[in-house]
């Protein structure tokens, strides 16, 4: 009998498909589209080594240290990050304390910011030179490798784990707590008994997606990572020095199947469970009042951490207009000229992230529309089809693309087109999540009068579903274009001379020590996406939504 049916529903939906060739033409294309510039760079990258080139994983001692290496930073940052996050998102989403606007300021830094940012502050901070241990101290530190890198981490990546849990707080009834209260519970047995586990979604897939940003993080560990052997490193000298792609593809396998597995845990496991507390309409109220050491504690903390970061990017900026960082502190706009001479490289970054965004925004638009608004019978496949490229490390899509594209049947090495190209499909996660959320809050009544009066799917979706969908469109783009202009690990890879973006720029002149250039062209980025965001937030703003990170 259920079979019966589904061969029935199969049927009719090979119908509706007949009937709707521009339909039909639509899920051709994204496959084929998605397939030839996702599909076939991971097979290829997985299928170029033989069984004994991924022997070498286990059998040399440096690769296999390198396994080890990514696996315990990636733990270990991982609980830093969620729990630096969790106390920012309790502090500000549950307490009475002043301040919370500075705090809010502080998780949005990190991620309008090229992620090795911190990195190079620290190193101006900390370093040889720095202007704490040297210039303060009269020390000489080596502040490269392991405990460098964690702490460099945690503060890029906990802003990620800190939108995901400060979400789940913030929609955590306190009438539960309340109860809790009436009936005899201590304020620890409440936190412990009620609070937290209804925080245990949030915290795992906060943690996940942080996990999944340190294991595949290749900005920092090159610039402070010292000679510790991670992964992503290891598969960028394999190529930059010695171009040897077996030995890089083999280290990016080994980066990927960690890193989907995180991502499919976060997708399918913690993103598809239910934790509903109140259902109906209610009145919360204010939270509970907390012991005012116990505030106030954890207020300075979070004020310590807050003060920290922001002496990281005020580093920043003095080292921009700073002449000689350690030698000649003397204020200079030399740093800033030399950025304007490198205007090809900004500009780059600015038309790459443009292009790569608005088709990211667009195929992901269509993508959820068919998977929300039409039973195609394909769905789940084209779902998993916008989601994958999520699972993938942006090194690994890079590597992908350098294999695939660099001779027949579509050579695109050295062109501006690889470079939209690998950020668009890179994005598309982003922006289907977007659409995704847009679409839910559509009801199917609205599509269906228009279908009704005659309309086909390509005039409904023109007509009707576009117009409201402006906002999650322009949310999808703009973070897409945030990621992009601060991208480093996609793009290492695929650049030439002339398609040369800021973030390279900005690696480069690290490596040759050259701070005060380097700094400047940091202080470009950030200005240029402060700037896209806030444009952006002013004209949702103006139709009444709030874009938020």
């Amino acid at each position: 009998m259920a079979s019966g049916t589904s061969i029935r529903e199969s049927v009719k939906e090979m119908r509706r498909l007949k009937n709707e060739p521009l339909l039909l033409l639509a899920i051709v294309a994204i496959i084929l589209f998605v397939g030839f510039f996702v599909v076939y760079p991971v097979v290829r990258v997985i299928t170029f080594p033989s069984a004994q080139d991924y022997a070498q994983l286990f059998g040399k001692a440096r690769w296999f240290k390198a396994v080890k290496n990514s696996l315990y930073l990636t733990l270990i940052s991982t609980l830093s990050c969620t729990a630096v996050a969790f106390l920012f998102a309790y502090v500000i989403a549950r307490l009475d304390v002043p301040c919370k606007g500075l705090f809010r300021f502080v998780t949005l830094l990190p991620i309008v910011s090229p992620p090795f940012i911190v990195a190079l502050s620290y190193i101006l901070l900390f370093g040889v030179q720095g202007i704490v241990t040297k210039g303060l101290l009269g020390l000489q530190v080596d502040i490269y490798g392991r405990l460098g890198l964690w702490i460099v981490q945690t503060v890029t990546f906990f802003p990620y784990a800190y939108s995901v849990i400060y979400g789940v707080i913030r929609s955590i009834s306190t009438n539960l707590e309340y109860a809790a209260y009436n009936m005899g519970a201590t304020r620890w047995q409440v936190f412990r008994d009620v609070f937290f586990p209804l925080c245990r979604p949030g915290i795992a897939g906060g943690a996940l997606i942080a996990a999944i940003n340190v294991l595949t993080d290749f900005g920092n560990p090159m610039m402070i990572g010292g000679d510790l052997a991670l992964l992503p490193t290891e598969a960028y000298m394999q190529i930059s020095g010695w171009y040897d792609m077996k030995t890089a593809s083999v280290l990016a396998v080994a980066l990927l199947v960690p890193a989907m597995a995180i991502f499919l845990v976060n997708r399918f496991w913690v993103g598809k469970r239910s934790y509903v507390t109140i259902t109906g309409k209610e009145i919360s109220l204010n939270p509970f009042p907390v012991p005012k050491w116990v505030k106030w504690g954890l207020f300075s903390l979070t004020m310590f951490i807050s003060l920290f970061i922001l002496l990281v990017y005020g580093t920043l900026c003095y080292g921009a207009f700073t002449k000689a960082w350690g030698y000649d502190w003397s204020f200079t706009l030399e740093n800033i000229q030399y950025v304007f001479l490198k205007g090809r490289q900004i500009w780059n970054s600015i038309r790459y992230g443009f292009l790569s965004s608005l088709g990211a925004a667009f195929l992901a638009m269509v993508l959820a529309y068919i998977v929300q608004k039409k039973q195609v019978g394909l769905n789940k496949a084209l779902d998993f089809l916008a989601i994958l490229p999520g699972a993938i490390p942006g090194m690994f899509l890079g590597i992908g693309f350098v294999m695939a594209f660099n001779g027949k049947p579509l050579e695109l090495t050295g062109t501006s087109t690889i470079m939209v190209l690998a950020l668009l499909f890179w994005n598309i996660p982003t922006c289907y999540s977007a659409a995704t959320a847009g679409l839910q809050q559509i009801g199917n009544s609205v599509e269906d009068a228009a279908l009704n009066l005659g309309a086909n799917s390509f005039r409904s979706f023109k007509d009707v579903i576009i117009p409201l969908l402006k906002a999650p469109f322009l949310s999808g783009f703009v973070l897409s274009f945030l990621r992009s202009v601060t991208c480093l690990s996609v793009v290492i890879f695929l650049y030439a001379p002339s398609t040369t973006v800021g973030t390279i720029s900005v690696m480069v002149l690290v490596q040759s020590g050259q701070w005060g250039e380097a700094a400047a062209f940091t202080m470009i980025l950030i200005a240029i996406a402060f700037s896209v965001l806030r444009l952006a937030q002013y004209v949702l703003g103006k139709q009444g939504i709030k874009l938020e990170l």
